[in-house]
């Protein structure tokens, strides 16, 4: 569908010799996807208040300075990409500096509803997405592909960021942050997701948003309860609770944490989440894996999954892999094959594991649960993955050189000494502690942690969301 509004914004911007995005954060980020097709690169400048505060450059535009393009503000048209409540100072900055020609992203996203919201809701279209955009994984695909076994007649969406990505027949692809992302979000009937929405998006009467958090259990502290957020980053949590109709959760914990980090006050569904009903079943995946990325039938599989650091990683804090591998093979007696996944906010970047023998870089195998289900034993640092691996009972292994860096940034619910994953320092700690592992104690500890806490998976949660789905679809249509 051709966007009126958007060719009219457009042509209002060529009047100009040139567009400045007056902020370099994450509603800047969205603001350039959205305006490309109206934007010539040569003329758009990105512009902050103070230029030593932020990134030289964003999305390839270098920063500049606002005060730097007072000479020619009387032929700029600003659009303020900001959150509401800084964009109400951007605005008084602007005023200041003599420039008249602006708008502010909330403006913008309001005049682009006006025009979504004249087409009726789709009521069988359901718009899935998963972390921002990634490929067929998260809770999102057990319930997508539950989905399309129960009706033909769903038009079932998923938000990507890139082309290419393999969906089944009967899924659709729209790319992340354009207009049309945002016309098939105003015309459905439900939102699934994993992640907060992003700043564009507008909820009108008669839609049903199921958030269903990619994290879980009592790990890292999140939104509201951690540690070094952004006040933007919890404006738009704030922003997202008041738009979510149904959280899914997967513990008891999770579910007050819902409440309190998100300031969440709706329905809680305590059901599990959808991606760890596959620890119930025999899916035959193992076998898959295996033929992927040349596994012997027989041969251990060991998952190293470290998360993302918002600090840089020391050189001493590098799990030295070949190590790790030996000790694994005297411990279990038998080959070892280590699968590296990167977290996908460093996939593209992470340059510390050289590829070397017995090892395989999974990072671009889009679903990390089918990873788990195949592997005997999972290496992370911080992530919530190993939360999710205890369903299954078998090896945690934690290496936290940095432990003490990380708790300062993000913080965690509880000290590690508590849980009951094997925690390593360095590498010939990780050695030592893989090599004399007790694995019907670990076992019993993991069991005990899991009931502690609460947890509510037990192979049935998609069926359950499910149902409720097509519980809500046949209530509304």
């Amino acid at each position: 569908m051709e966007s009126k509004y958007l060719a009219a914004l457009s042509a209002r911007l060529k009047e100009y010799q040139s567009v400045l995005i007056y902020g370099a954060g994450g509603v800047a980020k969205n603001m350039l996807i959205f305006l490309n097709p109206c934007l010539d690169r040569k003329h758009t400048h990105i512009v902050v208040s103070q230029k030593e505060e932020n990134e030289r450059e964003l999305a390839g535009y270098p920063v500049r300075q606002i005060d730097e393009l007072i000479e020619i503000r009387n032929q700029a048209f600003v659009i303020v990409a900001t959150m509401p409540e800084q964009a109400a100072v951007l605005k008084r900055n602007l005023d200041k500096l003599g420039f008249r020609n602006y708008m502010t992203a909330e403006e913008l996203s309001e005049q682009l509803y006006r025009e979504i919201w004249q087409e009726e809701i789709h009521e069988n279209k359901i718009v899935f997405s998963n972390f921002i955009g990634a490929g067929f994984g998260g809770n999102e695909k057990y319930l997508a592909l539950d989905l399309l076994e129960r009706s033909q007649a769903l038009d079932l969406v998923w938000i990507v960021k890139k082309e290419g990505m393999r969906f089944p027949a009967g899924i659709r692809q729209v790319r992340y942050g354009t207009y049309e992302h945002y016309r098939e979000l105003g015309t459905a009937r439900i939102w699934i997701d994993n992640q907060h929405k992003n700043f564009f998006t507008r909820k009108r009467e008669g839609q049903c948003y199921i958030q269903t958090w990619h994290g879980g259990g009592p790990l890292k502290k999140i939104e509201f309860d951690g540690k070094n957020v952004s006040g933007s980053s919890l404006a738009l949590c704030e922003m997202d609770s008041k738009l979510v109709d149904i959280m899914v959760s997967p513990s008891r914990f999770n579910s007050e944490v819902y409440r309190r980090a998100f300031h969440y006050e709706g329905e809680i569904m305590e059901c599990g989440y959808p991606r760890n009903d596959i620890f119930w079943k025999d899916s035959g995946i193992r076998k898959e894996i295996e033929q992927l990325f040349g596994a012997e039938p027989g041969e251990m599989i060991a998952l190293y999954a470290p998360t993302f650091r918002n600090f840089a990683r020391r050189e001493k804090d590098v799990l030295d892999l070949e190590g790790a591998r030996n000790a694994l093979e005297k411990r279990f007696g038998k080959k070892c094959r280590i699968f590296v996944r990167f977290h996908p906010r460093v996939a593209e970047t992470e340059k510390d594991y050289p590829g070397i023998g017995g090892c395989a870089d999974v990072t671009a195998y889009e679903d990390i649960q089918e990873l788990m289900v195949a592997a005997d034993v999972l290496i992370t640092d911080y992530s919530s993955v190993m939360w999710d691996f205890s369903l299954s009972g078998k090896p945690v292994f934690l290496f936290h050189p940095d432990v003490d860096l990380y708790e300062e940034d993000r913080g965690y619910y509880l000290p590690f000494r508590k849980m009951p994953y094997v925690e390593s320092f360095d590498n010939e700690d990780l050695c030592r502690k893989i090599e004399s592992f007790n694995e019907r104690g670990y076992r019993e500890r993991v069991k005990a942690f899991v009931e502690e806490y609460g947890s509510f998976d037990k192979g049935t949660a998609t069926k359950a969301v499910g149902d409720r789905i097509m519980s809500f679809l046949k209530q509304e249509s």
